[in-house]
This record gives structure tokens, sequence and C-alpha cells, in this order.
């Protein structure tokens, strides 16, 4: 397997657990909570965060598996 099918398979796997997460929640799921209970929470210097989890976060609401509601400065998700 070369390593952008590695990582093609990493970001199914990512996504598919995110879908599930939030499945679990009916009510919805702020991003932080996602990045928080899944593990990945980013570990890097510099006050921006979590860049992952809302890049995984964006490519589901874009294929229409996530959708999300504003609610003062939260996005909360949910499955589409």
């Amino acid at each position: 397997m070369s390593h952008k099918e590695k990582a093609e398979s990493a970001l199914r796997e990512m996504k598919e657990a995110i879908v599930g997460f939030e499945s679990d929640h009916k009510d919805g799921v702020i991003a932080s909570d996602v990045a928080r209970e899944l593990g990945l929470e980013s570990d890097f210097e510099g006050s921006q965060r979590n860049y992952l989890s809302w890049s995984v976060l964006g490519l589901l609401v874009n294929e229409n598996r996530l959708r999300y509601e504003k609610r003062g400065r939260n996005r909360i998700y949910f499955v589409a």
C-alpha cells in the first residue's frame, strides 16, 4: 500500500469514527468534544487548536454526512 493509500484509508476511518460518535449524540456536539473524546486534540504551540478535527468535520459537512447549527459562538454538529 502506498503512502497516499494509507493516508486515504486513515481519513476514511477517521470520518467513520466521527460519524459514529455523532450518531451516539443525537443532541449534537461541538468540535472540541469530537477532538477531545476521539483523541484528536492538537498538541502544538500556538493559540489555534484542533485543525485536524475541524478539517474532517468540514469534509463531512461538504459530503452532506453532517450538518451544523450555529448557537452563539459554537457550531453544533449533527448527523445529516
